[in-house]
């Protein structure tokens, strides 16, 4: 039965001379893997310019459901970014989310709220014109209450302690080493209420961007292993 999905663009991986493989994290299916022509010619490099990571499409599939790899036919982009891979801090940007969102949605279902909320939040980083340095840390924050792992930051008070495998602020140590402290509690604590309307009140500098940014990661990863070690993390550093 053919179906209209609309999908965002996670990695491009090669697949064969003639083919690609495409994973899609899409509005009504979730995750999904798709085959798709990668050979030379106009229409070849027509087709790869509009598969770029976080490119949003629209497109007809015949979805088989016992298939490793679906079948991507004709499509088209939902949105043309205007600014996400033309800026270069932007196209960087771009591919750290691109890779994070790929491995956090590694096992994900379908979720339209989920869906929405990461297609309205690129929709906005793409008109910012300033004050999108730390949007990626915002849209991780961002992200957490939808991924069931938002601390609650009315429970921090000066001294305690942020239990990262629970999500909990405590007065006491928890008996284990995945826990932060002092400062770095009270930056858990307020990170997470950061969100794309406080973003520019944060004005952080370049090492409060990188422990915020790796204190995430860290985070991230206790609850959805394999969201760390990302390829890109290194030269996003290097762009701050």
């Amino acid at each position: 039965m053919i179906e209209k999905i609309s999908g965002i663009v996670l990695d491009i991986t090669r697949h064969n001379d003639r083919h690609n493989v495409v994973t899609l994290y899409t509005r009504s299916r979730g995750r999904v893997s798709f085959l798709s022509s990668g050979g030379g010619g106009r229409s070849g490099r027509l087709r790869a310019s509009r598969l770029q990571p976080l490119a949003v499409i629209e497109g007809d599939i015949n979805f088989k459901q016992n298939a490793e790899l679906q079948k991507l036919g004709s499509f088209s982009l939902a949105f043309v970014w205007s600014g996400i891979y033309f800026h270069p801090l932007k196209a960087m940007m771009s591919l750290f989310l691109s890779e994070f969102l790929n491995r956090l949605l590694r096992a994900s279902m379908s979720d339209e709220g989920l869906y929405d909320y990461i297609v309205g939040a690129l929709r906005l980083f793409d008109g910012m014109d300033k004050g999108f340095t730390d949007f990626h840390i915002a849209f991780m924050a961002s992200l957490l209450p939808f991924m069931g792992i938002q601390p609650d930051s009315s429970e921090w008070k000066p001294g305690s302690f942020f239990d990262l495998r629970n999500g909990t602020f405590t007065e006491e140590r928890p008996p284990h080493t995945d826990v932060l402290e002092g400062e770095e509690a009270a930056m858990a604590a307020k990170i997470s209420d950061m969100d794309f309307s406080n973003i520019a009140d944060y004005s952080l500098d370049n090492e409060s961007r990188r422990r915020l940014l790796e204190g995430l990661l860290r985070y991230y990863a206790i609850h959805y292993p394999g969201t760390s070690s990302l390829r890109s993390l290194e030269v996003l550093r290097n762009m701050f």
